[in-house]
């Protein structure tokens, strides 16, 4: 009702009013002369009924029921209406609308109401649809005792559409009646609101105006006391409103200059420990629906923690600040302040990224000392060995010198990888200026380099790469996923099988995959793989000759280029093996 034009609710008002002391008592005079017409077809149906049953005692006795048949059908047809004639058994003998070889077909009529009452009260009479003339009819029976049928009932039908025509007639004349008086009233209404309607517009246009901000906006209307004292009302709401509309929005400013500013999650309780506002960032933190106010802390972030430490300032305790985490992977420091007059104020600090990288120094640290550690310790063994003169001419010195060399150059790759995937950190921001080339040859340089440790092992590489392979890449890049990946499929097949290497046209990119028959990746290691130094299984891999940062330079080489890679084991549709994919983008046309 609220958005409705003045005008027209007074209008409805007015209706409302008038349609029920119109409605009404016309209705009531319309069923009252619907009853009287319904009554008097009742009381001509009994007397047809009667004329019926007066004139078969008439004329029995029949010589046999075709000849009683034909007789009521012909004084059915002069009298124009239904009748038939049944056994006290609901069996019919004779129906003037049914030929008489389908009158043993029809229904027995021991259940209809007109029988059943004629049985009992030796009168019955209904209103209902008949199933064989498919129209409405208004049925009348009594019992008629005939010589050869001493306990038959008669039973006379007689339609409805007279009666429904003049109902129909009535019907017309009354809504057309009530036509007139509602559009009559309808121009007498209108004319009477439009009256009204010039005061209150400049009311509504006034105070709508000032709504908008213009505060300078004044009423005045001199139609009637009544309006006179709208006028100065509004007047008087006006300037009251000019005045606190200044202080209101210099506050709501600085309040979201403060909150909204802030990319910490900012929550502030009232005196009993539920939400009272919350910034956009904190609102985002415990992705409140709709909104997180009116809730307790515990409620939104179900966290014992955060609601004994709310509890714990509310109640006077000193600051508190503590960590928690909030779907396993983001950190908060929260810190906790109580206001004087009553409440708190939380602010949520997303440590995850420093925590991140914390974990991941102390694991960088830890790793480089584990991998430099085992190869230097033999390089010292070995060497104190060969310190002896005795055992330097002895046969097992060339043995000792070649583990010297094989741990030194294991050493030596581990440092060269580890530059490689500093200067490709370093410029991680930077993309690579990329080019098109063919990925086809890119892959058979890499496998020149892999081929020795291959044909070791007696790995064939099964090479389903076509022939020109148009990407946009960098080639020294390319070459080196390609052997990274490769050389860790190698390492880690078992003799005898074979490595797989492929791409699928996806429209806009290539998807390239290395495929291996390897004892394949658990489900738990999968997204660590690409980690620098990490390692499923550390002594294998270490057996293998790895520098466990091979993955670690794809990955960054890959995403520079604008693509992604990742691992899938085992391989749909078999038990064992991985499968390492990366995507990149074809060339643009201006650069193809």
């Amino acid at each position: 009702m609220k958005s409705i034009h003045f005008r027209t609710r007074l209008l409805i008002a007015f209706w409302l009013i008038l349609i029920p002391a119109v409605c009404i008592p016309a209705f009531y005079i319309f069923k009252t002369l619907e009853t009287e017409i319904l009554r008097e077809t009742k009381t001509n149906a009994f007397h047809q009924l009667e004329l019926t049953h007066w004139m078969i005692k008439q004329k029995a006795p029949f010589h046999d029921l075709k000849s009683m048949d034909q007789w009521i059908t012909r004084l059915g047809e002069k009298l124009n209406y239904r009748i038939t004639l049944v056994k006290s058994t609901g069996q019919v003998l004779a129906d003037s609308a049914v030929a008489f070889d389908q009158v043993p077909d029809m229904d027995n009529h021991i259940y209809r109401e007109e029988i059943m009452s004629a049985r009992k009260e030796g009168i019955g009479q209904s209103i209902r649809y008949s199933t064989t003339l498919k129209r409405k009819l208004i049925y009348a029976a009594k019992p008629l005792m005939l010589p050869n049928y001493p306990e038959s009932i008669i039973r006379v039908a007689i339609p409805m559409s007279n009666i429904e025509s003049r109902l129909s007639f009535y019907a017309n004349r009354f809504w057309a009646s009530l036509g007139a008086i509602f559009i009559l009233t309808l121009i007498a209404s209108i004319i009477l609101a439009r009256r009204l309607e010039n005061p209150i517009d400049q009311v509504v246009q006034a105070t709508k105006e000032i709504g908008e901000g213009n505060l300078d906006k004044r009423l005045e209307i001199d139609k009637g006391p009544e309006f006179l004292q709208l006028s100065t009302c509004i007047n008087q709401m006006a300037d009251k409103i000019q005045h606190n509309i200044g202080m209101i929005t210099a506050q709501k400013q600085e309040l979201e200059a403060v909150f909204e500013g802030m990319r910490e999650g900012v929550m502030l309780l009232d005196k009993n420990g539920r939400i009272k506002s919350t910034n956009r960032a904190l609102t985002k933190i415990a992705q409140c629906v709709p909104s997180c106010i009116g809730y307790r802390p515990m409620e939104v972030f179900l966290n014992p923690e955060i609601q004994t430490a709310c509890d714990n300032v509310i109640a006077g305790k000193q600051p508190e600040s503590l960590r928690i985490s909030i779907e396993n992977e983001i950190i908060y420091e929260v810190n906790l302040v109580k206001i004087p007059d009553g409440g708190a104020v939380v602010v949520f600090h997303d440590i995850s990224e420093l925590v991140h990288l914390e974990k991941v120094r102390q694991d960088f640290v830890a790793n480089v000392s584990h991998e430099l550690r085992t190869p230097l310790t033999s390089i010292k063994g070995y060497a104190e060995t060969l310190m002896d003169k005795n055992l330097r001419a002895s046969k097992d010195a060339e043995t000792f010198i070649n583990t010297i060399l094989k741990n030194a150059n294991h050493m030596s790759n581990i440092v060269n990888d580890l530059l490689e995937l500093t200067k490709q950190q370093q410029k991680q921001q930077e993309p690579f200026e990329t080019v098109p080339i063919d990925a086809a040859e890119c892959f058979l340089n890499a496998w020149e380099t892999c081929m020795p440790m291959a044909e070791e092992k007696n790995i064939q590489v099964d090479n389903q790469l076509s022939f020109p392979l148009t990407v946009s890449a960098e080639v020294n890049a390319l070459t080196q996923i390609f052997s990274n990946l490769l050389d860790n499929a190698i390492r880690h097949s078992q003799n005898n099988t074979k490595v797989t290497v492929l791409a699928v046209d996806k429209s806009d990119h290539f998807l390239f995959a290395v495929q291996d028959e390897g004892p394949g990746i658990a489900q738990r290691h999968q997204k660590r793989v690409f980690e620098r130094f990490y390692r499923v299984d550390k002594e294998r891999s270490r057996q293998s000759g790895g520098t466990g940062l091979g993955l670690a330079i794809c990955r960054n080489a890959v995403k520079r280029m604008g693509g992604e890679i990742w691992v899938q084991s085992p391989p749909d549709g078999q038990a064992k093996g991985s499968v390492f994919y990366f995507t990149l983008n074809k060339p643009n046309r201006e650069n193809a």
